[in-house]
């Protein structure tokens, strides 16, 4: 969990709110509670695969989702809610303009006695229906921890505008965990690791999500240590700035190489003490750049100690196997240490 975060005022004062003991770590006491509370509802409601536990979530927390395919069913939506007095809903529109606005959930003000409190408007039009999945469960973590001081009197959005903010940093915490909780991963899993194995985990129980998010969510937990990565071509965080110089006669481009340009490692490596820090260069000898070079997919036994800082600093030795995988201009792979 984020150490940022846990120097937040305002997540420390989340988790005041929720009732939890004063901590250091008030990101870890607040995902613990809210898996508490998640699995509760798995068991009550007997779920079988995440799409269940999703609705039963929804049902639990008090929302109903209201999906965007098409311009057609934001005005309906929009006409709907108005004609109920919910006259929030006007700017809804507005709300959801931007290519970065992914959902809203707003709270109800004239709803029957048997009607959701709240409405979760997720916006599935274009590229944002990838998120579709992420988007649902991300609405959900903002009433999960729904507070006594009725954190969401009025409405919550998802949107990149509002990304930074620390509370809405811990949203996506939660609805990656929770939204691809562990208790689903087949008995299987715990064996050899793979991109198929986790195609198939992904489309028996949460066919709704991206392949990206997916495959997050799942590395993440699943019981095997894991690292995934994606590599593409890039520069390092200092020389972005020389980059936007390079216009000038008096500077030179700086040259980009292969790069891990995101990097997860999963809870169980991370209690192995496995560590991995993205942006580092992919070793010449690794198949990932044989991957990135040649296309298609490859395999080979490496060790986690070719990969090393621009200082000479490398990673501890570690036989591991590195499954890697092209796909568009990067290369997605997955190392896995042997005998874990």
């Amino acid at each position: 969990m984020s150490t940022g975060l846990d120097s937040k005022l305002q997540i420390h004062t989340l988790a005041s709110d929720l009732g939890l003991q004063q901590s250091a770590k008030p990101c870890q006491c607040i995902l613990q509670s809210i898996e508490s509370r998640v699995k509760a509802i798995k068991n009550r409601f007997a779920c079988a695969t995440l799409n269940d536990l999703l609705l039963a979530i929804a049902n639990e927390v008090g929302t109903v989702f209201r999906e965007i395919r098409v311009d057609s069913d934001l005005l309906k939506i929009q006409e709907e809610y108005v004609s109920k007095k919910e006259l929030i809903f006007a700017n809804l529109s507005n709300d959801l303009s931007q290519p970065d606005d992914y959902g809203i959930t707003i709270g109800l003000h004239h709803q029957k006695a048997w009607e959701p409190r709240f409405v979760s408007v997720i916006d599935c039009r274009g590229d944002k229906g990838f998120r579709t999945y992420f988007t649902k469960w991300h609405e959900l973590a903002h009433l999960l921890t729904l507070t006594p001081q009725m954190r969401l009197v009025f409405r919550r959005s998802h949107s990149r505008e509002n990304s930074n903010d620390p509370e809405e940093r811990l949203m996506d915490v939660i609805a990656s965990s929770v939204g691809f909780h562990a208790d689903f991963l087949p008995e299987n899993s715990r064996g050899d690791i793979s991109f198929e194995g986790i195609a198939e985990i992904k489309n028996e129980f949460c066919p709704d999500a991206s392949i990206q998010s997916a495959t997050i969510g799942i590395v993440k937990a699943l019981p095997t240590p894991c690292i995934l990565l994606e590599a593409e071509m890039a520069l390092k965080k200092g020389e972005v700035a020389a980059e936007l110089q390079s216009g000038f006669d008096f500077c030179d481009s700086p040259t980009p190489y292969l790069r891990a340009v995101h990097a997860m490692v999963n809870d169980s490596a991370r209690e192995a003490g496995l560590q991995f820090f993205k942006n580092w260069r992919v070793p010449i000898a690794s198949i990932i750049a044989d991957v990135f070079a040649s296309g298609g997919y490859a395999e080979a036994e490496e060790d986690l100690n070719w990969w090393s800082t621009s200082d000479g600093r490398h990673l501890k030795s570690l036989p591991i196997r590195v499954k890697a995988m092209k796909t568009g201009k990067s290369v997605k792979a997955l190392l896995i240490p042997i005998n874990s």
